[in-house]
């Protein structure tokens, strides 16, 4: 092949990236839940349930983001090349009919990891995955304004996941970022974090006992999908309405 027709690794990374992935851009937001709510102004509501203020400003550089959760297809195709448990809703190790283009579920943070790592990519930090949720639009709840309805994404039901993208993107083109299955992040779970995070490229607390899960699931209800709302548990958590997409930095 001549070389005016070879094209550079880095570029040729960036066009198979942009089949599946999102490039945010490098820039400001703010994180955080910024409305106060009656209970705020009280001693009543959980000093816990407080985690998701102050409100505050970061810096991210660029980087990119699966513009889905990582499906059961897709999860198959790593545990062909990397022997380990699968999820435990498949039975005898096989995707159960019908679920390919569901989003993996099940896995726990160990899985997550090494599935990115082997993709060629990582977790997304607490604040890539808010800056991505909210779609380069400011201070709103959800994905796509301050209300949600069935129609706009998967939630509050008890049937279990459904597929991946029924629903419409938000501003950067990524699906399912409210609701469907809660989402792993890299992140160690802090409660007063946000009062002194880094304004720059945050990475979460060194240590801790839980990791942050962000978007909520199938399960929860409408205050539990927000674009702000934090939840955490242990690394080895499996469950039906818990799983994950990968991020990774732009390419220099």
């Amino acid at each position: 092949m001549p070389k005016s027709l070879l094209l550079p690794v880095a570029l040729c990374a960036s066009l198979l990236a942009q089949e599946t992935m999102v490039l945010i851009p490098a820039g400001e937001f703010t994180m955080g839940r910024t409305k106060l709510t009656p209970d705020d102004k009280t001693t009543m509501r959980p000093r816990v349930l407080l985690d998701d203020r102050p409100p505050h400003r970061v810096f991210l550089d660029a980087f990119w983001m699966d513009k889905t959760e990582v499906t059961q297809k897709q999860y198959a195709l790593f545990l062909k090349a990397n022997p380990r448990k699968a999820p435990y809703h498949w039975t005898e190790g096989q995707i159960p009919a019908g679920q390919e283009m569901f989003p993996v579920y099940n896995v726990d943070w160990d899985d997550a990891t090494a599935y990115c790592a082997w993709d060629g990519k990582r977790l997304p930090t607490e604040a890539e995955w808010e800056k991505a949720a909210r779609g380069g639009k400011e201070a709103l709840d959800y994905p796509s304004g301050d209300k949600i309805t069935a129609k706009q994404a998967h939630y509050g039901v008890q049937t279990g996941p459904g597929p991946v993208a029924q629903y419409e993107p938000n501003g950067y083109g990524l699906y399912d970022m409210a609701g469907s299955v809660s989402e792993w992040c890299k992140d160690w779970f802090a409660r007063e974090y946000y009062a002194n995070s880094p304004a720059r490229n945050p990475q979460g607390p060194d240590t801790g006992t839980y990791r942050l899960i962000r978007g909520g699931a199938w399960s929860d209800s409408a205050p539990r999908i927000t674009v702000f709302f934090r939840n955490w548990v242990r690394s080895n958590q499996r469950t039906p309405n818990l799983g994950f997409r990968c991020a990774k930095p732009q390419a220099r």
